[in-house]
């Protein structure tokens, strides 16, 4: 970002251009991680506003100052994408011309329900959001063995590979954990369970995707931080990950009929949701098919139907 007068930052007899640049000790290029999320950082957060944080709030704790930074705006961009991609979907599936076709049918689900979600989903936002700032920490101090550069993995083949090595790896660990949750009777009850009281396609909705205990959305997601000492992936590659599985809880809470198999779509999310023991995958039915949890959905989804024609397929 660019520095004017009033931006300079002295500490330890030490004058930066701001309080971002000391944050990095005037070596932005030795630290890339920790460059790119203080200039995010700095687009939210001008550097007089993050001095006076640093300074008034945290004593001049410049490395602890970082990691507050990174949390507050990870929360506003945690809100702009849940809101974001929430009013998206909420307009495709209960505004648009096609509701009424989609509904003639089934029941929508009540305004009520929807502010229910909301709230808790806000509410979990606080604490789930500090996942993403250990998942920064265990990168910027070289825990793990991201990249920056193509030419650091040796070229386009090996990134692709390693990409859908740890993408894979990913799924995998997605859907133990999730399985975990629902077979672990004291995690069911304790932390599992408050996302399960959406259990019919007119409880469900797009804005169902957060509603959870924020341990929940914090075990779910950690694959993506656990991996990443076993697995190359590269640094934007792992932000846009964090960012598509975002958007990607939003479809597949919406109880709506779209899918394109093998991936793992609404529809048998809803199944996961009327049916508790199937479908613990996140984007893909291949881990549900090999440790037989899988369960086609039959019919359109919301719309009565005979007991048990939903088939279960081992």
């Amino acid at each position: 970002r660019i520095a004017t007068p009033d931006t300079v930052y002295t500490v330890h007899n030490e004058t930066y251009s701001s309080v971002y640049s000391a944050m990095m000790e005037g070596k932005p290029l030795e630290h890339p991680g920790r460059n790119f999320n203080a200039y995010l950082n700095s687009v939210l957060i001008p550097p007089r506003v993050a001095s006076w944080v640093v300074d008034r709030v945290l004593g001049g704790q410049l490395k602890f100052g970082h990691y507050v930074l990174c949390y507050l705006r990870n929360f506003v961009a945690a809100c702009i994408v849940y809101y974001g991609a929430g009013f998206a979907f909420h307009y495709h599936c209960y505004i648009h011309p096609r509701a009424k076709r989609i509904f003639a049918q089934r029941t929508m689900p009540s305004t009520a329900i929807i502010l229910d979600q909301i709230k808790l989903a806000q509410a979990s936002m606080f604490l789930y959001v500090t996942y993403t700032v250990v998942d920064e920490f265990l990168i910027e101090e070289g825990y793990t063995q991201v990249y920056y550069s193509i030419e650091e993995i040796g070229g386009w083949f090996n990134y692709v590979f390693f990409t859908v090595l740890y993408f894979a790896m990913v799924e995998i660990g997605i859907y133990w954990m999730h399985r975990t949750l629902h077979t672990n009777k004291f995690l069911y009850k304790h932390i599992h369970l408050r996302h399960h009281a959406y259990k019919t396609p007119e409880t469900l909705t797009p804005w169902a995707s957060l509603a959870f205990h924020p341990l929940d959305g914090i075990l779910q997601a950690s694959s993506y931080t656990f991996m990443m000492p076993f697995v190359p992936c590269h640094f934007l590659t792992h932000l846009i990950f964090l960012f598509f599985t975002a958007v990607w809880a939003t479809y597949i809470h919406d109880a709506m009929d779209w899918n394109i198999d093998p991936i793992m779509g609404s529809k048998y999310h809803t199944v996961h949701h009327t049916h508790y023991m199937y479908n613990y995958g996140q984007v893909f039915t291949f881990c549900d098919r090999i440790w037989g949890t899988f369960r086609e959905p039959e019919g359109l989804t919301g719309i009565p139907r005979k007991s048990g024609s939903d088939k279960k397929v081992n």
